[in-house]
């Protein structure tokens, strides 16, 4: 238990660390010219914080199947009544709860007085921003639960989530919103699922005022890739199930 409360209380240090950094890298930018902003500073300080806070919420999922998968305890957790990924996603889903009570606290209390100012959107806003968070965060946990069933097929899941994850990066917009995009580079990007789980959830933050209508388009193409990434998890564990071999004990 001493490991855990551990490696918990480095992974939240280490968020707010990166947290902190983009936030002073956006002011140094902002302060010396180095990009057009478009958006009010204090609104992109908050887009680059929630990203961050995203990125970290979620539990590593995959290792945990993945594990499960090369040692062969699968097989014994087979033959109980909850279906193996149904159970893996409920202690995810338990685990990622009881972080996010602190990150949503202190996280986003700390956040707040180095940013110095709630966004241009006020706390509505931010609100609207965090829930879209917790959502998107909760298909991240589904791509991990498909990410970690490669380990069936390559014997190594973590390489598979390094690309998800720097497709994550890069196609969500997570150091730069979307908007500075080219419009094609944009539009090409919308036809993934990676902007809806982070540009698209954390927008809200962006506007000048809260606006109810795109929290509700982001809502919904959530709401649409999580239906999409569930179908996924589905098929796959059924594939993996005709190829499973036991390894180890």
């Amino acid at each position: 238990h001493l490991g855990a409360k551990t490696k918990y209380i480095i992974r939240f240090v280490s968020c707010f660390f990166f947290v902190f950094v983009f936030i002073e890298m956006w002011r140094l930018m902002g302060r010396e010219g180095l990009i057009k902003m478009p958006f009010p500073l204090e609104n992109i300080l908050w887009y680059v914080a929630l990203a961050q806070i995203m990125a970290f919420l979620s539990p590593r999922l995959f290792m945990t199947i993945d594990e499960d998968v090369r040692t062969g305890d699968i097989a014994c957790f087979l033959t109980r009544p909850v279906p193996y990924i149904w159970m893996r996603l409920a202690e995810g889903f338990g685990a990622f709860n009881a972080q996010i009570v602190v990150y949503y606290t202190l996280g986003i209390f700390c956040t707040y007085l180095y940013i110095g100012a709630l966004p241009t959107g006020g706390l509505p806003a931010l609100l609207a921003a965090m829930a879209l968070v917790y959502l998107s965060s909760l298909l991240h946990l589904l791509f991990q639960v498909a990410t970690g069933m490669t380990t069936f097929w390559i014997h190594q899941a973590e390489a598979v989530y390094r690309i998800y994850q720097k497709l994550l990066i890069v196609l969500g917009g997570m150091y730069l919103p979307l908007t500075l995009y080219p419009i094609w580079v944009q539009k090409f990007f919308w036809l993934t699922p990676f902007p809806a789980m982070l540009y698209g959830a954390i927008r809200p933050v962006l506007s000048e005022k809260f606006d109810a209508v795109l929290f509700l388009e982001s809502f919904g193409l959530i709401a649409l890739w999580s239906i999409l990434a569930l179908v996924l998890v589905q098929g796959l564990f059924a594939l993996c199930i005709r190829r499973l071999e036991v390894n180890g004990g």
